[in-house]
């Protein structure tokens, strides 16, 4: 399969990893999505192209979002554009991270997300490595994520200026992936794998939900 880079539907994705590329390439491909591994400076961004899974697994922005980062790749941080909202997924190092959520709404700002663990400031400035600089860039950020003028693309792009992550281009799309990493695949067993035990679970559902 070849699939020429667009962005993902929907909305647009980066996954920032704290891994070598060759690292993130393995990760990729033991998944479910297609996506562009481009190394970056301190990190190794994952741009998701397309997921292979049946739906309701096809999102790719979705299963990237929530997949589990190995503790060799982490901290890591996903930023997301969907729906109008800008979304920062947070994975900490360290032994079972509880991975953190922010979700921002233009008009409105930081909103809660049911379900979710909600991500603080210091969660995102650990996860970027800029907690160094302290109570600047926490007034930085807060500023940011208290201004509820801009668009989701326009707030992912100053968050990550504030925390001084690579890669905005590749989220915006003003840069493409491409031209700098390679399409990683995942391995067509695995995802078949993974649609066998999701179809028999939820015939399993099925019968319990008939008796």
């Amino acid at each position: 399969m070849s699939v020429p880079w667009q962005p993902a539907p929907h909305g647009r994705g980066l996954l920032l990893l704290r891994g070598t590329p060759e690292a993130a390439a393995r990760w990729v491909s033991r998944g479910l999505v297609a996506a562009h591994v481009v190394p970056l400076s301190g990190w190794t961004g994952v741009v998701p192209v397309e997921s292979l899974a049946r739906p309701p697994y096809d999102d790719p922005l979705a299963v990237l979002a929530v997949r589990p980062v190995s503790s060799r790749l982490r901290p890591s941080l996903g930023v997301f554009a969907v729906a109008g909202r800008a979304v920062v997924a947070v994975q900490p190092a360290g032994w079972r991270p509880v991975p953190r959520w922010l979700v921002w709404q233009p008009g409105r700002g930081v909103v809660r997300a049911p379900g979710l663990r909600d991500a603080r400031r210091h969660d995102l400035l650990a996860a970027a490595g800029a907690v160094p600089r302290g109570r600047q860039a926490a007034e930085a950020l807060g500023a940011v994520l208290g201004d509820p003028r801009r668009d989701a693309l326009g707030l992912v792009a100053e968050v990550m200026d504030v925390l001084g992550l690579p890669g905005a281009g590749l989220f915006t799309g003003t840069d493409a992936p491409e031209a700098h990493g390679r399409l990683v695949e995942p391995v067509a067993k695995e995802v078949a794998r993974f649609d066998a035990r999701m179809l028999e679970e939820a015939r399993h559902r099925a019968e319990l939900e008939e008796d």
